[in-house]
């Protein structure tokens, strides 16, 4: 298990919520339902004397704000539903909001990024003959930084790796027991499982840097596997670990190999009940704070 990313007060994070990423061209985009958080981003109001379409904010913000570091939403004031929602194209707000996400697995953001993005919002907003309230960025580098402390003591992946003691894995008997434990091969090449709501829980992949292809599973493959578990954005908690761990072991028995970790060390039982316990205490810290393993906050945090 390998720590990736310490503490302060609790922040609220009872809005957890999914969330979809802007477009792959820029940091700024429409969403699919509010997702703006004091927690979690560096919000900027911006109020207009006139309605401002949608589109024509995120055209100006597409100038302005290009290149930022972290995810830039944007949020509209809906007077009709009384609730914030992301900008659509054709709706004129008059109340707006933008935010930049304080942390991911990058790291936090720094003084010099709050500083530029608050930059980059008086730029879209005097474009649109709008006002931005720019808020104190000391307090939201407080609070990144303490958060990306916290995200580090619970960002784990678990890796397990199922080498050979001879002859290379079948292929097709991979892929025929990766998809009756319910992985399917994705066009990266990686075997997932994932849940109804397609996140995904844990993955097996060549242990070698190369990826599975479909039409070349039916020679032998692999002289090692990996089966590896995202602990803080993978949902189900402990039935999910589990599951992963019966799966890592099936698989196993089947292919006659043994399971070692990333330094060669023999994986038992014994490391198993370590490991499951350590993921209690994770677990409960996140809860502790209301972020659910893969839960909206989650998937943003650790992205």
């Amino acid at each position: 298990m390998q720590p990736a990313m310490d503490r302060i007060e609790p922040f609220d994070f009872a809005q957890d919520r999914p969330v979809l990423d802007s477009g792959a061209a820029s940091n700024v985009g429409l969403g699919a339902q509010p997702i703006l958080s004091e927690a979690l981003d560096y919000i900027i109001p911006v109020e207009a004397a006139e309605g401002l379409a949608g589109d024509a904010v995120l055209a100006a913000a597409d100038v302005a704000l290009t290149g930022s570091p972290k995810v830039v939403q944007w949020e509209g004031f809906s007077e009709a539903d009384a609730r914030w929602e992301p900008l659509r194209a054709d709706v004129g707000y008059s109340r707006l909001r933008t935010g930049l996400q304080l942390v991911d697995r990058r790291g936090a953001v720094s003084g010099e990024d709050l500083a530029a993005f608050g930059s980059g919002v008086q730029q879209v907003a005097t474009a649109l003959s709008a006002r931005a309230t720019i808020p104190d960025a000391g307090h939201a580098l407080a609070r990144a930084t303490e958060l990306d402390r916290f995200c580090s003591d619970v960002d784990i992946q678990i890796a397990l790796n199922l080498v050979s003691t001879g002859a290379p894995f079948p292929g097709a008997k991979i892929r025929s027991l990766a998809e009756a434990g319910g992985l399917a091969l994705e066009s990266d090449g990686i075997f997932r499982r994932r849940d109804g709501s397609v996140r995904t829980l844990y993955e097996l992949a060549n242990f070698e840097p190369v990826a599975f292809e479909a039409d070349a599973m039916k020679a032998p493959t692999a002289r090692g596997l990996t089966v590896q578990l995202d602990v803080p954005r993978a949902p189900g908690g402990e039935r999910t670990f589990r599951q992963f761990s019966e799966f890592a072991q099936q698989l196993a028995r089947a292919l006659g190999a043994s399971i070692v970790d990333d330094n060669r060390r023999p994986v038992g039982t014994s490391a198993f009940d370590a490991i499951r316990s350590q993921l209690r205490d994770v677990h409960k810290s996140m809860q502790a704070r209301g972020i659910e393993a893969g839960g909206g906050f989650a998937l943003r945090l650790f992205s």
